[in-house]
């Protein structure tokens, strides 16, 4: 026996410390295609509902098109020309011609106009627009009262009616659908004529109440206008003043006559009162008109001359001689005619200023006295103003008068029709190759979604492309679903109690052909049996690992059968040890046919000793078991021990290979404490059972006690049926036919 107060000895050798592998950086063209890969594999993946929810809906869609009636619905066209009306007491806003069509639009949808067509056309009655049963007679029901089957004709209107406005132009596009031709082109003409036809009424009924109010009123303003003239003429009588026009009277010529004069003589006066001044402070020769006088030219001029002859005679004869003297007496003579003809000037000047200043005294006074008559041209001028706003209103409703009596008597209007509604030889709607054709395409988009969609809520692990893709590794290997052993050729269903996962087993064993791989040896699962212990022993360079833990999440997931037929496996190169670490519910025994009453867990316990529990298996002459002799409430304990890490040195000394078997690691530290101890680990999963939710919380729990690396995936369980697995399906029929 294994002795118990021994310090426990480390196992494990110095291991790669990452459970899972990296994947590698991919540049993003490798990116792509590993998207399309994964989205044609979850098509190929969910092929079946896919193809379900495409034939259900193409089936739906087909059934309603070919159960619909084919509709008509013909086309009207007619066009509102806004600046066409006919009369109207004020000009429309030159911005309105969009709402003018759009209210025209409106019209036609109006229950009154529905009314009208429906009462022309006895469409309560007709069984393509009141639904059966709601054509019955009623009694006579007043004008404005809708009997029952009125209403469900409205109603029914309503629906079938389709009225567009192109924006671009001023057309309007009028449409009745009806399951008979006939009907929906007889119903939209009808819609069009009763629009214009009621367009008509009211303009001719406005225009004739508008007369009629323009005439009573243009009566008041008559009587208004002539008394106003009456007035005016009157008072211009009393005023003596007269128009010239519609603009100018007499006083207005008066008062702007004397305006100009007054300003006329002030600016002579201003004038002339300058220039004396200007002599008053110098000679007289600085005023103009004296420079400018011809006599006073002439005369300087003879001066000037004879006081040049004086001053030669002066200087050839002297002052005394008699020709001096003559000259001198010339000299003074035009000096005196000179300074005479200035003198004259000047006072015609201070003539000329009085004369300017008694005129300006003059005109002022006349403007004062014109200036006071001012209140009575004030009043002149409002009774004109009366007069001729009396006048303008009279003529501009009289001229209202009779434009309103010719639109009246004219059958013009501005709604013109484009286009008739003709008999449609083909229904409009429904479009039968079109609607397939949508909903072929509808279909097809909505199965690639459905497929999209139930992967993404489907989280459960089918293929090893699932677990690749999650992981991050290649290291996967497969185990496909075996057949049962009594040879039904069915394949044998995951064993679960209300959705949850259990051990299949039945009284205490697991089910029969748990060791295929010494029953049916030449079987698909027994070739990927091999092929994993091929994965195994090549996985590291350094050499094969010796101790392998083999784990799962969650019971029933075909860990304890991957173990033994791994062991089977390996005992074929070398002396192999199975041990059954599940203390719990250890199947290892049960599953080879051993019967024990010792096993692990008495070791544990030490009261009993390695050698006496190890079990040769018969057949195999080369694999040793360590049952566990299940069912011991310390189990935990026991293999948390120091005792377990001696027990698995002693087997290490003893056997090339050890295989462990281990409780699930989500759901006891058995297993945990386990991962550190072995070489490597196998990771069980179960196609169709195991959750991506629950291999990532396995993976990272190993993570976090640092455990031995995963070596290799197995996904259990898989699919023989897909093409990818028909190689195993190949080899089985091969050794089957050999075996014949």
């Amino acid at each position: 026996m294994l002795g118990s107060g021994e310090a426990a000895i480390p196992i494990r050798r110095k291991l790669p410390q990452a459970v899972v592998a990296r994947p590698r950086p991919v540049s993003d063209a490798a990116k792509g295609g590993v998207e399309w890969i994964r989205a044609l594999y979850i098509l190929r993946k969910h092929w079946r509902l896919s193809a379900l929810f495409a034939l259900v809906l193409m089936i739906t869609v087909m059934a309603v098109v070919f159960s619909l009636q084919p509709v008509y619905e013909p086309v009207a066209r007619i066009e509102v020309d806004p600046s066409g009306e006919v009369f109207s007491l004020e000009n429309r806003a030159s911005g309105s011609d969009a709402e003018y069509l759009e209210t025209q639009a409106q019209n036609l949808k109006s229950d009154r106009l529905a009314i009208d067509v429906i009462r022309r056309l006895h469409l309560d009655e007709n069984s393509s627009v009141v639904p059966s049963g709601r054509t019955a007679s009623k009694p006579e029901q007043s004008v404005d009262q809708l009997s029952p089957a009125e209403y469900g004709a409205l109603r029914a209107f309503r629906s079938s009616l389709t009225v567009k406005r192109d924006t671009s132009s001023r057309l309007i596009a009028v449409s009745f659908a009806s399951t008979d031709p006939k009907m929906a082109a007889l119903v939209t003409n009808t819609v069009v004529n009763a629009f214009i036809d009621d367009t008509y009424r009211d303009q001719h009924d406005s225009i004739v109440r508008s007369t009629e109010w323009l005439s009573r009123q243009l009566d008041d303003i008559r009587s208004r206008m002539v008394e106003s003239n009456k007035v005016l003429a009157d008072f211009q009588k009393s005023i003596g003043v007269a128009d010239l026009d519609s603009s100018k009277s007499t006083f207005s010529e008066q008062m702007v006559e004397l305006n100009r004069q007054l300003t006329q003589a002030q600016a002579d006066r201003i004038q002339l009162e300058a220039l004396l001044k200007s002599v008053q402070s110098g000679s007289p020769d600085v005023l103009p008109e004296i420079r400018n006088n011809p006599v006073v030219q002439q005369l300087s001029t003879k001066l000037a001359e004879l006081r040049a002859e004086l001053s030669q005679a002066k200087v050839v004869y002297g002052t005394s001689h008699p020709n001096v003297k003559k000259l001198q007496s010339q000299v003074d003579e035009l000096q005196s005619q000179l300074e005479a003809q200035k003198a004259a000037v000047l006072g015609s000047i201070r003539t000329s200023y009085s004369a300017a200043r008694a005129r300006e005294h003059l005109m002022d006074s006349q403007v004062k006295d014109a200036t006071s008559s001012l209140s009575q041209m004030g009043r002149y001028n409002a009774l004109k103003s009366e007069a001729t706003a009396n006048s303008a209103l009279y003529n501009t409703l009289y001229a209202k008068v009779k434009e309103a009596g010719i639109s009246a008597a004219s059958q013009s209007s501005n709604l013109r029709v484009v286009d008739e509604a003709h008999v449609l030889d083909s229904p409009t709607r429904p479009n039968r190759v079109l609607a397939i054709l949508v909903g072929f395409f509808v279909a097809l988009i909505g199965g690639v979604g459905v497929a999209f969609l139930r992967e993404q809520f489907d989280t459960r692990i089918f293929t090893p492309e699932d677990m690749r893709t999650l992981i991050g590794s290649s290291n996967v290997s497969i185990v496909p679903q075996f057949l049962a052993s009594n040879g039904n050729g069915k394949a044998l269903p995951a064993p679960t109690d209300g959705g949850q996962l259990v051990h299949a087993s039945e009284n205490g064993k697991l089910p029969a052909g748990v060791e295929f791989l010494l029953e049916r040896p030449h079987s698909p699962e027994a070739e990927a049996l091999r092929s994993l212990y091929t994965s195994l022993m090549l996985s590291r360079s350094e050499g094969a690992p010796q101790a392998l833990l083999v784990v799962s999440s969650f019971p029933g997931e075909g860990k304890t059968t991957v173990a033994v037929n791994l062991a089977i496996a390996m005992a074929q190169h070398g002396s192999t040890c199975l041990v059954d670490a599940d203390l719990r519910r250890g199947r290892v025994a049960s599953a080879l046919g051993i019967k024990s009453s010792v096993g692990l867990t008495e070791v544990l316990e030490d009261s009993a000793s390695l050698e006496s529990v190890l079990v040769q298996v018969p057949g195999v002459p080369k694999l040793t078991v360590l049952p566990a002799h299940a069912g011991s409430v310390r189990a935990g304990q026991l293999v948390c021990s120091d005792l377990m890490p001696k027990v698995l040195e002693a087997l290490r000394r003893q056997f090339q290979f050890i295989v462990i078997d281990c409780s699930p690691v989500l759901l006891f530290a058995d297993g945990r404490v386990l991962s550190s101890m072995a070489d490597g680990l196998v990771f069980v999963g179960r196609s169709g059972i195991t959750t991506r939710e629950v291999l990532q919380q396995s993976v990272e729990l190993l993570n976090g006690v640092n455990a031995a690396p995963i070596i290799e995936f197995v996904l259990n369980a898989t699919d023989t049926n897909s093409d990818q697995y028909r190689y195993y399906q190949y080899g089985y029929e091969y050794y089957e036919s050999v075996a014949k």
